[in-house]
């Protein structure tokens, strides 16, 4: 099975003297394949996909607000050689303006509104876009969204919501909610020296030699003084 859905239960409190109950039911979604979840309202269907890296697409209710989400996911090795820590430089070089100017070429006049580097996605370094633009495919429609994509690993994840133009800020707090909620499996270990003892920290060996200048200073886990 690629994939597994699940269902969540949220109550919320509301109200000053009596408080009532809101009960909302959600969609935990896990990709076993590409290493990803994501919730997404219950009231949302999974659609068919489009594009050959489209992971997932799911819509929202209301025929004429076309309010979409969709999870791409393609692979990406070009630096994995790089330790975790140039994570934010490599997200500037390869997931920034360049990569949503190809990314957002698929549509008709587009707008970008606002862009920024150095946000996140899930455990990811991201850039996010918000742009409009007109649909080359199916309905054509002046639509409006929001997208990130993050490079984890040797993966891009790359995450869209859109509506209707006119409609957008009513969607815009539900499109943020399920972009907040993906998430990745871990693949790196968030100590440097994964569950192998802290080893930077330990205090330094001397060996002494027969004469002064056969000291030799190593950094070891003992504080211990050994002499020939």
């Amino acid at each position: 099975m690629h994939s597994l859905i699940k269902t969540i239960l949220i109550g919320a409190s509301f109200g000053t003297l009596a408080a009532s109950t809101a009960r909302a039911e959600m969609f935990f979604y896990e990709d076993n394949d590409d290493n990803y979840t994501i919730t997404f309202p219950d009231n949302w269907a999974i659609i068919d996909n489009q594009k050959p890296d489209d992971k997932l697409t799911i819509a929202g209710q209301g025929t004429y607000d076309y309010a979409t989400c969709r999870v791409r996911v393609r692979e990406d090795r070009r630096f994995v050689i790089y330790p975790g820590k140039f994570d934010s430089d490599v997200q500037k070089v390869a997931y920034s303006r360049d990569f949503w100017n190809t990314y957002l070429g698929e549509y008709n006049n587009v707008v970008v509104d606002a862009f920024k580097d150095s946000s996140g996605l899930g455990l990811g370094y991201a850039s996010m876009a918000e742009a409009s633009y007109e649909t080359a495919e199916g309905p054509l429609v002046r639509k409006r969204g929001l997208m990130f994509a993050s490079l984890y690993h040797d993966h891009l994840y790359a995450v869209d919501c859109s509506s209707e133009e006119s409609v957008y800020q009513k969607w815009r707090p539900v499109f943020l909610s399920i972009v907040k909620s993906v998430d990745f499996e871990a693949v790196r270990h968030k100590d440097r020296s994964g569950h192998y003892r802290d080893f930077d920290q330990d205090p330094t060996l001397t060996i002494e030699g027969p004469t002064e200048r056969d000291v030799y200073e190593f950094p070891q886990n003992t504080t211990n003084v050994y002499k020939f």
